[in-house]
């Protein structure tokens, strides 16, 4: 059936589907993620060559089209703005890619150099690490940057941090695992490669 329906017809089943997406069903989004992701996985595969990858950026990209299902505009091309997305998306994780191996190379560097971690900075060095963790920290989403300062800096355990929380631990580690990475990504993209090697303590 659907092949006989040609462009105009799937266009408009695209536009109802968007209509539903917006409103929050999720059997719109199956059915919007089921038609897009083969041609998205095949089209990350020529970027990535790494199909491990390319499954977790697919993830990625349709993760956000939920995000900001309100915001879509079903009168523009849904399929050119998916491929945007994907291609952006791509981009963005190989340039962080690879900047994580310049950071791991410098990291070896110095530890082959016997360099303890208090003589990897400078007090200069070390004033703008945390100020530049401070303001990580700062935009991070309310949930997240409280369970980071629960457990992160005041110490806390998963369960007195989630009791705190009044949320289960399960929730309170996905809180926290969130938070670590969103921290890493602001460290990543505004830090030095004197400051990033830190993030080793980020564990």
């Amino acid at each position: 059936m659907h092949q006989e329906m040609g462009a105009d017809g799937t266009k408009l089943m695209n536009e109802v589907l968007l209509q539903q997406l917006a409103l929050g069903s999720r059997e719109a989004f199956t059915a919007i993620y089921q038609q897009y992701h083969n041609g998205i996985y095949n089209y990350l595969l020529k970027f990535t060559r790494n199909p491990a990858q390319t499954e977790d950026l697919v993830h990625d990209v349709f993760l956000k089209i939920w995000e900001i299902r309100e915001q879509l505009d079903i009168k523009k091309s849904f399929d050119a703005y998916l491929y945007r997305l994907a291609r952006n998306t791509a981009l963005t994780q190989l340039n962080r890619i690879a900047l994580y191996d310049t950071i791991r190379d410098e990291i070896m560097h110095r530890l082959s150099l016997g360099l303890n971690d208090h003589s990897l900075m400078n007090e200069v060095e070390s004033r703008q690490y945390e100020q530049l963790l401070q303001k990580a920290i700062d935009s991070l989403p309310p949930q997240r940057r409280e369970a980071f300062i629960l457990c992160r800096q005041q110490g806390k355990s998963y369960e007195e941090a989630a009791a705190l929380m009044n949320i289960s631990r399960n929730t309170f580690k996905q809180h926290l695992s969130l938070a670590v990475k969103s921290i890493r990504d602001y460290l990543l993209e505004n830090g030095s490669i004197s400051l990033l090697v830190l993030l080793v303590s980020l564990k």
